[in-house]
């Protein structure tokens, strides 16, 4: 779902519709929690610890990467950088 969710984001460039300030500090707060690096295999545990559906999980990736929050790395991760994770 997580990597779904960032793969859809970056390639369309959507800016999100619906991303609150909650959702994105819901969503940094977990990926810090769980080492500052979303895989594959950690993003669905991501998204359900941020307490958030597809639709939101989506609008705060679109919305963290269009302000410099995260990065995509060449291996398909996505890595925090804000917060703890500078």
């Amino acid at each position: 779902m997580m990597r779904t969710a960032l793969a859809l984001a970056l390639t369309f460039g959507c800016t999100p519709a619906f991303a609150g300030d909650a959702e994105n500090a819901a969503l940094i707060a977990a990926i810090a929690a769980a080492g500052c690096l979303v895989t594959a295999e950690n993003g669905d545990a991501i998204a359900r610890a941020a307490g958030l559906n597809d639709q939101q999980v989506y609008d705060a990736v679109a919305a963290l990467y269009e302000a410099g929050q995260v990065r995509l790395e060449t291996d398909g991760s996505m890595r925090l950088t804000t917060g703890t994770c500078q």
